[in-house]
């Protein structure tokens, strides 16, 4: 075999590890340890079923807030990520978790924002990576 070959395929191979490790929405939705966090969050919400599953989504980020690691989590509506959103911060540590939800109406323009687990007192930057995570900024 090509010593190249062989190289190249070595190379790759910490990138391939680390695509099956990386975490999705719909994994944070299906683990024990979080489920339960996920479940309460949502609870009381008329949502779309996609909701529940996690929808489309992309890989988890993990970032710090004063000191703090928190995962950052997004899904969306199937095939219509611009109408139906939503965005989590998950701190592993302590178990908490926040969130937003994202409705937008496409004929009037106008969006609708459900704050998950904070309110108008909470840190605003929670709040704004968040929002920017629903448009893709983070």
């Amino acid at each position: 075999m090509n010593k190249g070959l062989i190289v190249a395929v070595l190379a790759g191979m910490p990138m391939l590890v680390d695509a099956a490790t990386q975490t999705y929405l719909s994994d944070f939705i299906m683990n024990k340890q979080t489920s339960q966090a996920y479940h309460q969050l949502i609870a009381g919400h008329d949502f779309p079923s996609w909701v529940k599953q996690g929808g489309t989504s992309t890989p988890a980020n993990t970032i710090t807030i004063k000191g703090e690691t928190w995962q950052l989590l997004s899904g969306c509506k199937p095939h219509n990520c611009p109408a139906q959103s939503i965005a989590l911060l998950y701190s592993p540590e302590k178990g908490v978790i926040h969130g937003v939800y994202s409705d937008y109406d496409q004929k009037s323009e106008r969006q609708t924002l459900t704050w998950l687990n904070l309110d108008p007192t909470d840190d605003a930057g929670m709040r704004k990576i968040l929002f920017n995570r629903l448009n893709g900024d983070l």
